[in-house]
């Protein structure tokens, strides 16, 4: 009975997670995400919604899945959609992270189920090995296209560079953080400031970053952009050139024709394939972006006039529709009465709706706590550290952005909406139900 089990579940994730490898090359990146999603929910995923006395032993399996399929476990990291599998499933694994431990257990079993599945049986070794192949066959940079004609689409049509044109490529995981947002991410965008000193030769730029990024470009004189290729996961924009300078536009956020990369050592060895795609020449150097500033070519006099153009600067790219991000955004809603800051005295009436709505339950389950002697010192001496709080009181949009030091707690004050927007890793306390959601909701 039990083998009839396992065959069912395997059966259904060969049917899921591989649907053959003769498809056409437009659907292979689909399939790819299909693929790096479906196996990070039900490993990486499923072991975060664990209780904790259970998370163990979901870690031996999949050390264990690991240690059997090592080829395919670094496929899968490296994928460019394994960042977009971990986003995906983040507000999942937050909902239910909030649950009863007893509830997530039955979950956490059947993750690690499946998981072991994989190894421990020859259709689960079937179903690993098919899915390896694929994202091993389509591994090339040709793979991140989406259809088999678009490889010529990466290039600049009708233009015909100089012989002595060199190439600078530059970027980095994110630049500095600006006040806003420039795509529907929900991420807080940053900005690069680029300057360009090559006034002996014309120059074309390879520019890449991971965060929605504003490329603010300015120039020394006599230097000569001919075009500028850019590539990242999330909207990527240049600022400060003329509009007639050329530019390519290539990420995961528009599907583009190159595929996409970011300047870093995790791509290096694809930025040479990407400028020979597109330039039919290797780069000249790379530079990577030190707080979001990058200088290309010879050193830059101080007293250096530089040049930039106005016919896009990087304000025309701001999404005013969405509220201001980071800690600008909360000081905004603070301005238009929309929240307040909030006092030690917000988190005392927490902790005593918490208590009432705990000794609810146990009446409903007709349980009785024992007398404790001091319980009001009890309570009181809970942990009640309060980090950037705020009250809200109104309906809002959480700003984007809020993440690490720039988190905050949020007080979702009783008859207000939840709000929208991500937590980042905020948490917030709601006074309507009674729940805690984010970071730091084990300690109240």
């Amino acid at each position: 009975m039990k083998n009839i089990h396992i065959f069912k579940l395997l059966a259904f994730l060969v049917l899921f997670l591989s649907n053959g490898l003769t498809q056409e090359l437009s659907k292979i990146e689909r399939d790819k995400r299909h693929i790096v999603s479906r196996t990070y929910q039900m490993t990486y995923g499923m072991l975060q919604i664990c209780p904790d006395k259970e998370a163990d032993s979901f870690k031996k399996i999949i050390e264990e899945f690991e240690k059997t399929y090592p080829e395919f476990t670094q496929l899968l990291k490296e994928s460019q959609y394994y960042q977009y599998a971990v986003d995906n499933m983040a507000k999942d694994i937050q909902r239910e992270r909030q649950k009863p431990d007893e509830s997530r257990m039955s979950q956490c079993l059947y993750g690690q189920y499946l998981t072991k599945s994989l190894t421990s049986t020859a259709s689960g070794q079937k179903t690993v090995r098919e899915m390896q192949e694929k994202l091993m066959k389509y591994s090339s940079p040709s793979s991140e296209q989406n259809s088999s004609d678009t490889e010529n689409d990466c290039r600049f049509k009708g233009i015909d560079f100089p012989d002595d044109m060199i190439i600078f490529a530059g970027g980095a995981y994110s630049g500095e953080k600006i006040d806003y947002q420039i795509d529907q991410s929900g991420h807080q965008a940053t900005q690069f400031d680029v300057l360009v000193n090559s006034s002996e030769r014309p120059v074309a730029l390879i520019l890449g970053a991971y965060e929605p990024s504003i490329w603010n470009i300015s120039w020394t004189s006599g230097t000569n952009i001919k075009a500028v290729v850019l590539t990242g996961y999330h909207k990527q924009v240049v600022a400060g050139l003329p509009n007639d300078v050329a530019i390519l536009n290539s990420s995961h956020h528009n599907s583009g024709p190159c595929g996409h990369i970011y300047i870093s050592d995790k791509y290096l060895q694809k930025i040479n394939p990407l400028s020979n795609k597109v330039f039919e020449k290797n780069v000249t150097m790379v530079y990577y972006a030190e707080k979001g500033k990058i200088t290309f070519g010879g050193p830059i006099d101080k007293n250096e006039i530089l040049y930039t153009s106005q016919d896009s600067p990087p304000s025309s790219f701001f999404d005013t529709s969405k509220p201001i991000a980071g800690q600008a955004g909360l000081k905004d809603l603070v301005a238009k009465g929309m929240l307040r800051e909030s006092t030690s005295s917000d988190m005392e009436r927490w902790v005593e709706e918490k208590e009432i709505a705990y000794m609810k339950i146990l009446k409903e389950k007709n349980e009785e706590l024992p007398p404790v002697a001091n319980a009001k010192t009890r309570t009181s001496s809970k942990n009640r550290y309060i980090h950037n709080g705020y009250v809200i009181l109104k309906k809002i949009t959480i700003p984007a952005g809020l993440y690490g030091a720039n988190s905050a707690t949020f007080f979702l004050e009783k008859g207000v909406p939840f709000p929208d927007g991500k937590l980042g890793h905020s948490t917030l306390y709601d006074f309507n139900t009674i729940e805690c959601y984010g970071t730091a909701c084990k300690e109240h």
